[in-house]
């Protein structure tokens, strides 16, 4: 009984299996990697799909044939272009005041009361002096403000990964003191730190919407050369193909006050950044 049962099955399934084709279809732009994922779950049961040097090898019925071909012709088409711009601008502004008095009063024959101080180097002043005595006051305003900013731009397919970074390694020499049971060792030697600008993104693309996967970064060096400033984020973002978008910055602001008996001084800072991206696509 079984065996009869058997038999019957494989006369049922050999029609279905007759009417399978072998199939060779050879991509145009996509790669088999990417079009496999897409395809397996569309193939019937009992079919087979593989790929391989650009080429899919399918085992279906023609119905299933016809309907791979179908999705096939929507995603085997070539990648979009795009072109990423990414704006990194910094501005640093600063104002130092200062106000003082100076002078010398005769109290009598034999007294004299001293107010120490003078002009400073860029300010203003006024003396007064009567006798043998004499009053000044001085004062100082001075403005500063300085701006850097980097601009880059590199191209990518939609999906694709993209990385561009400019800058410098800078050479930072270093002295070592080791203490060993023979005695003491002295060594010295030159690292070095790599310093720039630049980002890394991987953008997606649907309609002229892009959805991006961005990290920028933004190094300078600080006071004499000696130390590293850092800016850096990491985030993603959606937005339309040929519009300016703002991924993040920041602002600081310093203020010392510092005073005495005949004067006081003021002395403010202020750090402001910004990081913009620009997403084009290129036909």
């Amino acid at each position: 009984m079984r065996l009869a049962l058997l038999c019957i099955l494989l006369l049922l399934s050999m029609p279905a299996l007759a009417a399978q084709e072998v199939e060779i279809i050879e991509l145009r732009h996509r790669t088999v990697e990417d079009v496999l994922p897409v395809l397996e779950p569309l193939v019937e049961p009992g079919g087979a799909l593989s790929g391989m040097n650009g080429h899919l090898i399918v085992r279906t019925s023609p119905g299933n044939l016809q309907e791979l071909r179908k999705v096939l012709s929507v995603i085997d088409r070539p990648a979009r272009q795009l072109l990423i711009r990414v704006s990194q601008n910094r501005e640093t502004s600063g104002t130092s005041r200062s106000l003082g008095v100076s002078g010398a009063v005769e109290v009598g024959d034999n007294v004299r009361v001293v107010a120490p101080g003078g002009n400073t180097p860029g300010g203003t002043g006024v003396e007064v002096r009567s006798g043998g005595s004499a009053a000044g006051v001085y004062g100082q305003d001075v403005r500063h403000s300085a701006s850097s900013g980097a601009d880059q731009f590199v191209r990518v397919m939609d999906g694709g990964e993209a990385f561009i970074r400019v800058g410098r390694s800078l050479a930072v020499p270093f002295r070592r003191v080791e203490v060993r049971p023979g005695g003491v060792r002295a060594g010295q030697g030159v690292v070095y730190v790599d310093i720039g600008q630049g980002f890394s993104a991987v953008p997606r693309l649907s309609g002229d919407r892009v959805t991006i996967e961005i990290s920028p970064q933004f190094d300078s060096l600080a006071g004499r050369g000696r130390d590293v400033e850092t800016q850096s984020l990491s985030t993603t973002v959606t937005g339309r193909l040929g519009e300016w978008i703002e991924l993040g910055g920041g602002a600081s602001r310093t203020e010392e006050n510092t005073g005495s008996a005949t004067g006081a001084a003021t002395q403010e800072t202020r750090d402001t950044r910004s990081v913009w991206l620009l997403v084009e696509e290129v036909r």
